[in-house]
């Protein structure tokens, strides 16, 4: 993958999670997002800039690949909890596991919209191949 490919990746990523998170904290508690605002477009940088982890370059195995999201999802993980003492949200156990439960509806939200994403853009494929087909057996007859 070329780099300006990985960089759009990684802006598009950011962003997405970036806008989950607002839009969450915003419906949550609208004083706790002015006070993490930039730690948020922090976390959404740095997790956008781990897709490499996530991305299938065909040559991982099922497993590798299971491995590479848990640590995706780990690696977030611990920027909540460095977030929390940083910022002495006090979050306990209890805001930790809420916390770790938006940050599984977000990654699963994104999946779900990559996922999309790909299905609509290999179904454009196959119509263009089946196309492509058609005309070469018309041309051969």
């Amino acid at each position: 993958m070329r780099i300006v490919e990985y960089l759009k990746n990684v802006f598009r990523l950011s962003s997405m999670i970036f806008t989950l998170l607002a839009a969450i904290n915003l419906l949550i508690d609208k004083q706790t997002l002015f006070e993490i605002i930039e730690y948020m477009l922090v976390v959404s940088v740095i997790s956008g800039l781990l897709h490499f982890i996530i991305e299938d370059n065909e040559n991982y195995t099922n497993r590798r690949i299971v491995l590479n999201q848990l640590l995706y999802i780990g690696l977030i993980f611990l920027q909540i909890i460095i977030g929390d003492i940083w910022y002495r949200w006090d979050l306990g156990v209890v805001g930790l596991i809420k916390n770790f439960g938006i940050t599984l509806f977000i990654y699963a939200f994104i999946k779900f919209f990559i996922y999309s994403n790909d299905k609509k853009e290999a179904a454009e494929i196959n119509q263009q191949i089946q196309l492509k087909k058609r005309t070469n057996e018309r041309e051969s007859e």
